[in-house]
């Protein structure tokens, strides 16, 4: 007989579970749910696509990452289902141990090759890549130039290395160069190529520039720029000519491949040597059969056909001027992540909740990931949102900022 379901409330709580419940970001989220605006964990439905089916509702999605829409492409699902019954379900061990594939190999020959690189390493997450490659090639006295709004991958990956980290303003190769003149340790220089909240691009030839002068690797992270930018797809490295440049590039499966995992291509004698000193890669189980195939699928998609990047950057173009036709201001980019900023945290989850009661779904970023008071709207554009989808949301995204008396420049309150 199963026994009924009970907590340990009625326990003295070690310290350390009393922190927990006490972090203020816990309580946050309580009262969030109590008063039905927290726009996190919604859950879903069906598959990820245009209309996505979200806590029983159909909702025009434009906060997904499904880029290229691969992720629901019959020759991708198919490739995932094929490996599933070949391969398993899971591979139960580590890439060190029982579970290196033939088609992990695969799949890396085939990403070095799509880069035109000599190695490629495949890691279980997008976040594991860039976590591992921190932990492997900075130590103690080590210094990681980390761009103010990088993702947190990369912040964990700088911690777990006990290195020092060195923060440069956003996108500003000439305060680096300035910080990286005056404290000559070794270390290395990380950049997004697209970066995830605003959706601006690293100018990636002028801190290439910076990296040589100063004799710092070049680490670029393009998990959202691979399939989005660049004629090929390759992404930001690609659109400003730095591909066999930077010294290491990452990129992550959950993007524009539409699958889970990630990936670190580089130099093949530096790539062999990750292979076996990175602990994220060697103590944790290898990606599912099904994933690596989706991915290797979805790479060969792109590959055949690099019109599908154009197409993105046809629907990403509409957006951007039916925003600005309805009097918005979106922060400037091309590339496939549309933010408007709106303000006050508040305002923002706000202007969220009112846009799910029109059966839309965007992303409200707050503070810490932006800075206080300048809460974003990011929009995920689609390369399968049709033209009146985004004429939709661009309605609806005028509407709001009219509702709650938002500034249409971006700047908080209309001021009374």
């Amino acid at each position: 007989m199963t026994r009924p379901e009970q907590d340990t409330a009625g326990r003295p709580r070690a310290p350390v579970i009393q922190r927990l419940l006490g972090d203020p970001r816990v309580a946050q989220a309580r009262l969030g749910k109590r008063i039905g605006r927290l726009p996190y964990f919604t859950r879903v439905e069906s598959a990820t696509g245009p209309i996505t089916r979200m806590e029983g509702r159909d909702i025009l999605n434009f906060g997904s990452n499904n880029y290229l829409g691969l992720a629901n492409d019959p020759r991708v699902i198919a490739a995932a289902q094929e490996a599933s019954g070949r391969w398993g379900a899971g591979v139960t061990g580590s890439r060190l141990l029982n579970g290196n594939l033939a088609l992990h190999e695969e799949l890396e020959d085939a990403l070095r090759r799509f880069y035109g690189r000599t190695g490629a390493m495949v890691f279980s997450t997008g976040y594991g890549a860039n976590l591992g490659l921190m932990s492997s090639l900075l130590g103690r006295n080590d210094r990681a130039w980390v761009d103010e709004e990088m993702h947190a991958s990369v912040l964990d990956g700088v911690w777990l290395a006990r290195a020092t980290m060195k923060r440069f303003g956003h996108n500003d190769p000439e305060h680096l160069l300035a910080q990286a003149k005056e404290d000559t340790a070794s270390g290395l220089c990380v950049v997004e190529g697209v970066y995830s909240m605003r959706g601006d691009r690293a100018p990636l030839r002028r801190f290439l520039e910076v990296c040589r002068e100063t004799r710092l690797a070049l680490v670029v992270d393009e998990a959202h720029g691979l399939g989005t930018v660049g004629t090929r797809g390759l992404g930001t490295v690609e659109e400003d000519g730095v591909v066999q440049d930077a010294d290491f590039i990452t990129i992550t499966f959950s993007k524009s491949l539409g699958s889970c995992g990630g990936a670190i291509i580089g130099d093949k004698e530096q790539i062999e040597a990750l292979r076996v000193l990175t602990r994220p890669f060697l103590f944790t189980a290898a990606n599912t059969p099904a994933s690596v195939a989706a991915a290797l699928a979805a790479l060969r998609i792109l590959q055949e056909d690099p019109g599908l990047v154009a197409q993105l950057k046809e629907r990403v173009r509409s957006l951007r001027e039916a925003l600005v036709a309805r009097g918005l201001r979106p922060l400037p980019s091309d590339g496939p992540i549309v933010s408007v900023e709106v303000g006050a945290d508040f305002d923002t989850l706000q202007a969220w909740r009112l846009l799910w009661n029109r059966g839309i779904y965007a992303n409200p970023v707050i503070h810490p990931a932006v800075p206080a008071g300048r809460g974003l709207l990011r929009l995920s554009v689609m390369r399968t949102h049709e033209e009146q989808m985004v004429r939709t949301v661009a309605d609806a995204c005028a509407d709001v900022f009219s509702d709650l008396q938002l500034s249409h420049e971006g700047r908080g309150k209309v001021a009374s």
